[in-house]
């Protein structure tokens, strides 16, 4: 399965892509994220036998955090159609690959992450393997997860403790008696008096 560059550009665009979207509970997701993403990935084998691009999504409830597998000409998101065409030969084919791509604040400084499953084809002709890889980048994506919502929590622990006030050494302070000023003495100067002679 491929595409020229341009016009996967002007499909995505237009959106001319087939969606599927659901919605997972939070304990669901942790507990067993491959019956979660099953449905996306049927979803787009199923297109990808149609010959149709396609994006699938689940949104995790009581987070911000969503997986999705998109089929596309390059290792981007689709909304990204202005990079493709900036750093792609537009008149030149490619071959479609499904990509798995999770968002959230929480994964990364970019709060995303996108890496390549396996060729469209492949997806579809390889299914066991295909699905062993989602299995394998779903796990590394959720450890990544539970290590931050880790730090998070030993973080928060760290602010809530009061700090122990620094107690700094009492300092004498020591009055200097000032030294007592020498009166100079004044001299009186007395002036004699003369008798007149008779």
């Amino acid at each position: 399965m491929e595409r020229k560059i341009q016009d996967f550009i002007d499909a995505v665009e237009n959106d001319e892509v087939e969606h599927f979207t659901s919605k997972t509970p939070q304990k669901a997701f942790y507990a067993d994220p491959d019956k979660a993403v099953a449905p996306l990935a049927a979803f787009i084998r199923e297109q990808i036998g149609q010959d149709h691009l396609a994006q699938a999504e689940t949104t995790v409830n009581g987070t911000d955090i969503s997986v999705r597998l998109e089929l596309s000409v390059i290792n981007l998101p689709l909304q990204d159609t202005k990079t493709i065409a900036k750093i792609m030969d537009v008149a030149e084919t490619a071959p479609l690959n499904v990509n798995a791509v999770i968002e959230t604040p929480d994964i990364n400084v970019s709060g995303l992450r996108i890496d390549a499953l396996a060729p469209a084809d492949t997806y579809v002709a390889q299914t066991d393997t295909a699905d062993a890889s989602l299995h394998d980048w779903l796990k590394l994506q959720i450890e990544k997860l539970q290590t931050a919502a880790e730090n998070a929590k030993e973080a928060a622990a760290e602010t809530d403790q009061p700090k122990a006030e620094l107690k700094q050494p009492a300092t004498k302070t020591t009055t200097r008696k000032s030294a007592t000023k020498r009166k100079t003495p004044t001299r009186k100067t007395t002036t004699k008096k003369t008798t007149p002679k008779k």
